[in-house]
Formats: C-alpha cells, structure tokens, sequence
C-alpha cells in the first residue's frame, strides 16, 4: 500500500469514526492499524524518525535474559504522547515470534518499553510502535 493510498484510508476511517461518534453516547477513539514504512529507509524524515522505533539490546545477565529497550523516535526527535496523539502500544518479537507487548496511555506514558528476553539463537528482534493517527511503525535488527 503506497502513502498515498494509507492517507486516504485513515482519512475515511476517521470521517467514520466521527459519524459513528455522533451516532452514540459513548465516546469514540480511532487508532491507525495500517502498517507504515519510511519511504527511504537512510534518508527518513522528521515524521518518520518521529514514529520508527529504536532498539537497543543491553547486556546478559546470569539468568541469560538481556534487557531489549524500545523507545519511539530517533535522532532526537522524540514521539509526542498528547490527548490527541500518541503511542498507544509496543510490542517486541523474536524471529516472528510475540515475546512481549505493552499497552500507553495518552498524555501519561510514553512511547518506551523495555523487556527481558533471553535470545540465544534468536537471529532478529522486531520492535513495532502503534501511533494512534499515523499507523504502525517497525523496525528489525539483527542480534
């Protein structure tokens, strides 16, 4: 799915999501489930180092789990957590696997998890960043 297409669709899921709104009593939050990807992964922008998930793999310890940190955004440009807009999830995956995943909350956490993981013979870890309004952001790096 190009840009193009991805911005279409979560302008008319939100539109939805207001007209279904207005429609109850409860109040209504969208969240952006469409997969995102920088357009050129070693030129991003400021939007997408915004939204791309770091990893760092610290050290082992003596039980053999090593302490994997994920925090959304690079260069310094670190992601918002506002009423409006934030991460609302993290989740980390080993070789594919699900080995763990957090859920935010707006305006009180933010876009930073760390987990314990032990990962002998894993060959890749995967972080994946939920925005609310921008979609979901990975990154895959090889152990």
């Amino acid at each position: 799915m190009n840009r193009r297409e991805a911005l279409r669709l979560a302008v008319l899921a939100t539109a939805g999501v207001a007209i279904g709104a207005q429609a109850s009593d409860k109040p209504q939050s969208y969240l952006n489930r469409i997969e995102m990807k920088p357009k050129d992964p070693k030129n991003m922008t400021k939007g997408e180092l915004k939204h791309t998930p770091s990893v760092l793999i610290k050290s082992r310890d003596s039980k053999g789990y090593s302490v994997v940190e994920v925090s959304v955004g690079q260069a310094n440009i670190i992601h918002p957590s506002t009423p409006d807009h934030w991460i609302d999830f993290i989740s980390l995956y080993a070789d594919g696997k699900l080995v763990g995943k957090n859920i935010l909350e707006a305006e009180i956490s933010r876009g930073f998890s760390s987990f314990a993981v032990k990962l002998d013979g894993v060959k890749s870890i995967t972080a994946k960043a939920g925005c609310n309004l921008h979609g979901i952001w990975s990154t895959t790096i090889a152990t």
